[in-house]
């Protein structure tokens, strides 16, 4: 993405301007020369750059006069102001008007190259919080959380309640209930909504890299600390840090994000300085958490401090009532991305789906309807369809279909006569319009389907001419 980038060169000396161009261009990258300031204020309007690179004295308009214009235009866009009357006093103002970095000319190559790394990396992270900040609205609202159970309405009360505040919240499950997606729409409901949101998942960092990933550290804070560089907590400022499986933070580490959260301030590696840090944590494990207190790998202090209100979300077995509005909502959202037009499940797999106990939750039911997606020849997703390891479970739920029946199933039986019945009376009644009867029934088109492959229904007995 960035071995191409684009980078705007301002100088009012044209054997400057062409030189630094045609090096840039050697290393990979795209420059584009401006003469003045002016010209490449009307440059920035019209166009994105990652990099600029801007003569500190010029015409007109200088250096520092253009990089308090350009901030306002293109304020995630790294400034480097380079100049031949370089002093200390200059480079401070520079740096203190908003420069990224500041340079010397002649410029020596081997500095252009790591200014050019630090400001590619910069830019870099300016544009993933960008993404972040877009993407969750879009991806993460309350159309994507499925459901109409009471454990799970039970949920979308709290997170809105608590979406308000900015108190801590631990959510916890089992794995594949949705945890992250709960805390994004947390977040999406939230004053912050505009900000980060970071997650870490604290079981995959390496315990010797955490304290670097997550407070930052300075150049020279330890061997191989060639550059400075910005944590995850830092990164998250404003917005929501988001701890995945906490319960794996190592204690030492819970030592120091508790001092974060009590001071609401960080200090890099090697820094003696203080950052004010203003974060909301909301934090996830699919562990027992009493089992880690009474162990001693979790500190009740950090525990009493993230577990100010806690959301526990119930395992899919636990939401019988949104099985099948799920798996219409997964099988609806797979084939946006395909060409095949499948109506929906066999009776036999929406029998298994309600019988399954689904250890790995909403996430197994998810990866289960995507492969059937991709793998069924027919416009209706059978058991063959499945993984080796349901085959047998569909079997069993076919088999026994006619036996002993439970009062629960009973009362499913009813209501699926009293399903097919009304079907039937709307087929009759639009002569088979799928798309009448869905708005009379208030249901969609796809759902109307199901239920007509469901009860082995053919709408086309009541297509005739009125």
């Amino acid at each position: 993405m960035f071995s191409s980038a684009r980078i705007l060169i301002i100088d009012d000396e044209p054997d400057m301007l062409s030189g630094l161009a045609a090096i840039l261009e050697a290393l990979g990258y795209r420059a584009f020369a401006a003469g003045n300031a002016t010209l490449a204020l009307e440059m920035l309007l019209g166009s994105e750059f990652d990099i600029i690179f801007c003569d500190l004295q010029m015409p007109a308009l200088n250096g520092i006069q253009f990089l308090e214009k350009a901030r306002k235009i293109a304020p995630d866009t790294p400034v480097v102001i380079f100049t031949a009357y370089g002093t200390i006093e200059r480079a401070v103002e520079a740096m203190k008007n908003g420069a990224y970095d500041f340079i010397e000319k002649p410029i020596n190559t081997d500095l252009l190259k790591n200014v050019l790394t630090r400001s590619i990396a910069q830019r870099k992270l300016y544009k993933e919080r960008a993404a972040l900040m877009n993407e969750s609205p879009n991806r993460y609202g309350a159309e994507n959380i499925v459901g109409k159970s009471k454990p799970i309405e039970k949920i979308f009360e709290m997170a809105q309640q608590v979406a308000g505040s900015d108190v801590n919240v631990l959510i916890t499950g089992e794995s594949g209930t949705g945890k992250e997606l709960i805390a994004r729409y947390i977040h999406t409901l939230s004053n912050r909504k505009n900000k980060p949101f970071v997650p870490v998942n604290c079981g995959a960092l390496p315990e010797a890299l955490f304290e670097s990933e997550i407070f930052g550290h300075e150049k020279g804070a330890f061997t191989g600390a060639s550059r400075k560089k910005i944590g995850l907590l830092e990164y998250a400022n404003g917005g929501v840090f988001f701890l995945d499986e906490v319960c794996e933070l190592p204690l030492a580490m819970q030592v120091k994000m508790l001092r974060v959260i009590q001071d609401k301030c960080l200090r890099r590696l090697g820094s003696n300085g203080n950052i004010d840090l203003y974060v909301r944590i909301l934090s996830a494990t699919n562990r027992n958490v009493s089992e880690f207190l009474e162990s001693g790998k979790m500190r009740n202090d950090f525990y009493y401090r993230i577990n100010v209100i806690n959301l526990h979300l119930p395992p899919l077995r636990e939401r019988e009532d949104d099985i099948l509005l799920l798996s219409d909502f997964f099988l609806d959202r797979s084939l946006k991305s395909s060409l095949k037009n499948i109506k929906g499940f066999a009776p036999e797999v929406i029998a298994l789906f309600r019988k399954f106990r689904w250890p790995g939750n909403v996430r197994q039911l998810e990866n289960i309807i995507e492969r059937a997606v991709v793998l069924t020849k027919s416009d209706m997703i059978t058991c063959e369809d499945l993984p080796v390891y349901l085959l047998e479970e569909c079997k069993s739920v076919t088999a026994n279909h006619s036996e002993h029946v439970s009062l629960q199933q009973v009362k499913q039986q009813v209501t699926s006569d009293i399903e097919k019945k009304t079907l039937l009376r709307l087929l009759e009644k639009y002569h088979g319009n799928i798309t009448r009867v869905a708005e009379d029934a208030g249901m969609t088109r796809r759902n109307v389907h199901r239920l007509i492959n469901l009860h082995n229904i053919d709408p086309d007995t009541w297509r005739h001419t009125e």
